[in-house]
């Protein structure tokens, strides 16, 4: 059960990979929508092509609760409500609300079992690991840098969106698992999701007439930086993975296990100056966040 631990710490890795080529490919396209769109669009191509090949595609079935077709808009949502806070709240808030969101929606549907997800009842240990846990995000995020003073309008409505954003990732988790489950594939139920949410990308993409012709300053980019493209694929691995996990380690688990990976390799990505990012070295409360985190990691585990 541990090596098996390890995989959602890699998909948290992946995520944090994503965050930064996903950034630099903004960057070039000029569009946070766009480049979105684009991930979505490179790691569903990813992902039908092995669908196609495994036939994982081939039973099709529409049996299943309404809810179950709903993961692709809750991830497509968490995505974009993402986007939108930034501006808002500032990047401490951005990355803490949802954070917190993911957390509590997730030991809740370990609680209660909901959309058909695995019990897996909340035990003190694993209560103590998940205040651990939300310490470490807090210890690791929070900076004299992050904090914004500009007065928002609504300011109130904008962190409850945030915190329901990451509600709605962690619900993501536990439906695309039941829809592995009816389709009898994870890779099938990770495909129409990841198409679902490109499809929804692209319509928001043309309902804000987002110029298309910046795609081309991203193909121009040639050998030099081939990884930009790869976000998407990054991001498919995590929706695959998820929905595979989630029968073998619950919801929470998996939110837990992704967020360190992924705050872990978005330190070590932005120490290091990798893939394109600002080089900013850790500083040695983030190190003590992350450390804080991990003994969070290992309290759920032994529960």
């Amino acid at each position: 059960m541990w090596l098996l631990a390890l995989l959602p710490i890699g998909m948290g890795a992946l995520l944090g990979a994503q965050t930064a080529i996903n950034a630099k490919l903004r960057g070039l396209v000029g569009s946070p929508y766009l480049a979105s769109a684009i991930s979505f669009t490179i790691g569903t191509a990813a992902l039908a092509i092995v669908a196609f090949s495994q036939g994982a595609l081939a039973g099709f079935h529409w049996t299943g609760p309404w809810w179950l077709w709903l993961g692709g808009l809750f991830g497509t949502i968490g995505l974009t409500m993402n986007i939108l806070l930034f501006p808002k709240l500032g990047s401490v808030q951005t990355a803490v609300l949802p954070i917190f969101g993911q957390i509590v929606a997730s030991a809740l549907i370990d609680q209660l079992g909901a959309f058909f997800a695995p019990v897996h009842p909340l035990t003190l240990v694993k209560g103590g690991g998940l205040v651990l846990v939300v310490v470490g995000v807090l210890t690791t995020v929070m900076g004299p840098t992050n904090l914004t003073r500009t007065p928002v309008p609504h300011r109130l409505w904008w962190q409850l969106g945030g915190i329901g954003a990451g509600m709605l990732m962690a619900s993501q988790i536990a439906i695309n698992g039941h829809l592995g489950t009816v389709q009898h594939s994870a890779l099938a139920a990770a495909t129409y999701s990841f198409a679902s949410g490109a499809a929804l990308l692209w319509l928001l993409c043309l309902g804000k007439r987002v110029p298309l012709t910046a795609i081309k300053a991203a193909t121009q980019q040639g050998p030099r930086a081939w990884w930009i493209w790869l976000g998407g694929l990054f991001g498919a691995v995590y929706v695959f993975g998820s929905a595979w996990l989630v029968t073998l380690l619950g919801t929470g688990q998996i939110v837990v296990l992704v967020l360190f990976g992924q705050l872990t390799t978005s330190a070590v990505i932005e120490h290091f100056g990798f893939l394109g990012s600002i080089k900013a070295p850790v500083a040695r409360q983030k190190v003590l966040g992350l450390i804080i985190m991990f003994i969070g990691v290992v309290l759920t585990k032994l529960a």
